[in-house]
């Protein structure tokens, strides 16, 4: 008990620390933005004091230009203090600025762990084997259904695909016949078998009839 009360308490308190640091960090700059004005100022006096020093000494007053170089020196010794209080500041920011991106990441990564987390929890094994069980039969369903879909039925399951196979080689066979090209006239074609098979009795009667009318003139 008192171990989770002081995990708590920490953990407040690194709360109430990043919640601390944008108006830190606002703070540091509206003071780093004061420095600056305040050290242009100075460095516009600085050269005030020059250009007078200048001035008195053409005119021949050496204790008044030696008057305007101290307090040249004295607003140049303020502008150095101005200059490391600036990188001091700079140097919080720096530092604040890095804490705080730590601490967002570090945020980031726990908040991301703790939704992991909870997501773990709310799965199990069971639960997941029974979701890929569910899906492998929801597939398998709509395998099946598609099947029955795809079987022909009425007068298209009656068709003999040996019948329509034989007339598909026909009309193929008739296709390719009419895609040969034809011969070229004036050039004889030679007799197909058939024709030279029928023009061999007419020759032989014609043979037989001369014959015999040569007979008849004896």
């Amino acid at each position: 008990m008192l171990k989770k009360l002081l995990l708590k308490t920490k953990s407040k308190k690194k709360k109430e620390a990043a919640s601390s640091a944008l108006p830190t960090l606002d703070r540091l700059h509206e003071t780093l933005e004061m420095l600056e004005k305040k050290e242009r100022f100075l460095q516009k006096k600085s050269s005030a004091e020059v250009e007078k020093a200048k001035d008195y000494t053409k005119a021949k007053n050496k204790n008044a230009a030696i008057q305007c170089l101290k307090k040249k020196k004295l607003y140049e010794t303020q502008i150095e203090q101005l200059s490391n209080f600036q990188l001091r500041v700079h140097d919080q920011i720096i530092m604040l600025e890095n804490a705080k991106a730590t601490t967002d990441t570090v945020d980031a990564l726990r908040s991301g762990s703790s939704a992991v987390k909870a997501i773990q929890q709310s799965l199990s094994i069971d639960d997941i084997e029974n979701a890929i069980d569910d899906a492998n039969e929801q597939t398998e369903n709509m395998k099946q259904i598609q099947e029955a879909l795809a079987t022909p039925f009425g007068a298209s399951a009656e068709f003999d695909e040996d019948e329509l196979e034989a007339e598909l080689e026909d009309l193929e066979d008739e296709e390719l016949e009419n895609e040969l090209p034809e011969p070229p006239q004036g050039i004889p074609v030679a007799p197909s078998a058939s024709e030279a098979k029928s023009s061999r009795p007419m020759a032989n009667d014609f043979a037989e009839l001369t014959k015999l009318q040569a007979e008849m003139a004896l």
